[in-house]
């Protein structure tokens, strides 16, 4: 009986333990897409938001890619302004954050929390 108590409580454990880490972020349709912005900073760079991954490209035409770890949206009151921070995770263990501001105006604006002053829109499917 003591054996049989112990697998139940076991078995109950690792089972929240990997529903836990099996949850994924939930992105919203309005972020997906290739953003890019006309500030000469950041002439050539990009970032692309999926459903589960943040690709960050450089100058160089290099690409980064990392899976999204977790999502905060935070509603700015009185606003249409809604401050989003992206979790990531690099080499498998060190966790970044990337907040961002979004206006739903004209297809989604982006605008950096450390950088207001560059905006950034998303590219027109074609």
């Amino acid at each position: 009986m003591k054996k049989q108590k112990s697998f139940v409580v076991f078995t109950l454990l690792a089972m929240m333990l990997l529903s836990g880490c099996a949850r994924k972020a939930v992105v919203p349709d309005e972020l997906v897409g290739v953003w890019t912005t006309p500030t000469p900073i950041y002439e050539g760079c990009f970032f692309e938001i999926t459903k589960e991954e943040i690709i960050f490209g450089a100058k160089d035409g290099s690409e980064s890619n990392f899976f999204i770890k977790d999502l905060k949206i935070q509603k700015i009151p009185q606003e249409e302004w809604t401050l989003y921070t992206i979790s990531y995770i690099v080499r498998g263990f060190q966790k970044y954050e990337f907040p961002f501001y979004y206006h739903p105006a004209s297809n989604g604006v982006i605008r950096f929390k450390n950088k207001m002053e560059s905006v950034w829109t998303k590219e027109l499917e074609e």
